[in-house]
């Protein structure tokens, strides 16, 4: 068997946010769940990666000093550390990054954190789309974890605040397909296909109306779901339009709105109440995102969604398996009759 070169059993990226003991200990660990590191072999001397890799003797002694008392090195005076168990254990201490924390966040939240083993610990922050606090959050906080579920703030400094983080163990959640789908594996939203889809699965429906909106509101960043929109009007079913603000005057009765903000989405209602029109008749309304209050509101809204469950469900388990993969998550409509 060809041996092992220090470069084979540890890997250095100083340019991580991880620190540098950690960083050896992370890899040590690896090599021994992957194989390559067997009882009893032994391990490189401190002397000697504090020279490979021209590192401070103590970040070295700090790494051996914590895989000797998790069991799994030890020493012996005059001859060096060697490998005495192979059951690593190491727990994934998960660095999770959400936008904002919203009804069907918590959804999704809970669908990670139900379906991740005991081992795991996870540990939520927020970035208020704000690309400051997504890089201020990722430099500060992300060196105490070893596994980083992120919802990336797409922009043009993104790819490099991701760099920072250990590519290995990076997953990327709900935004990016089109942007970093090649480079990150993870569980995205396909935000233009599934608006197209539904839209052209529901023909019969939205020629019941005049006319059809997009209500969009100014600053949100998922300009995907208008390209997929705007892909649907190319139909000429209906006449429509992208408003980016809601006009109570302008509603007429006919008119069909997809709604992101559940502002609009009130606004909406009470003028077909003030009006005495019935939803999905004399005007029609489609919401975004799934809640458990939309099923009881009126008689219900029809509401196209993510399966924030499933979502969870299948990040949970890329993480837990390592598999580096590109899914696109289910996009379902709930048909309250409101459309």
């Amino acid at each position: 068997m060809k041996a092992k070169t220090i470069s084979d059993l540890i890997q250095i990226d100083t340019s991580l946010t991880t620190p540098v003991y950690r960083q050896i200990v992370q890899s040590i660990s690896r090599n021994i769940d992957n194989g390559v590191l067997n009882k009893d072999d032994m391990l490189p001397s401190v002397n000697q990666i504090s020279a490979e890799f021209s590192l401070a003797r103590g970040s070295v002694f700090s790494a051996y000093n914590e895989l000797r008392s998790s069991g799994i090195i030890d020493s012996i005076p005059g001859k060096g550390y060697f490998v005495v168990s192979t059951e690593t254990r190491q727990k994934k201490k998960i660095f999770l990054l959400f936008s904002t924390f919203t009804p069907y966040k918590e959804t999704l939240y809970n669908a990670l954190l139900n379906n991740l083993p005991e081992t795991c610990s996870l540990d939520i922050y927020f970035h208020h789309h704000s690309i400051r606090m997504f890089e201020t959050l990722i430099r500060e906080q992300a060196a105490y974890y070893n596994t980083y579920v992120i919802m990336p703030e797409v922009g043009d400094n993104t790819v490099g605040i991701l760099s920072k983080l250990d590519h290995k163990h990076t997953f990327l959640l709900d935004v990016g397909l089109k942007e970093y789908r090649e480079d990150y594996p993870g569980v995205y939203q396909n935000f233009e296909k599934d608006i197209f889809s539904i839209l052209m699965d529901s023909e019969t429906l939205v020629r019941k109306y005049k006319r059809l909106f997009l209500l969009f509101p100014d600053g949100l960043r998922t300009r995907d779901i208008v390209s997929g929109f705007q892909k649907f009007t190319k139909k000429k079913i209906i006449p429509t339009a992208v408003r980016g603000a809601l006009s109570m005057a302008d509603i007429q009765k006919g008119d069909a709105f997809i709604v992101i903000d559940d502002n609009h989405l009130v606004d909406i209602i009470l003028a077909a109440r003030e009006k005495n029109w019935q939803l999905g008749k004399d005007i029609g309304v489609i919401s975004y995102n799934e809640t458990n209050l939309k099923s009881v509101i009126g008689n219900g809204i029809t509401t196209i969604t993510t399966d924030f469950v499933a979502m969870g469900k299948t990040m949970a388990e890329m993480v837990v398996s390592g598999k580096r993969e590109v899914v696109e998550n289910p996009f379902v409509i709930i048909d309250r009759k409101s459309f």
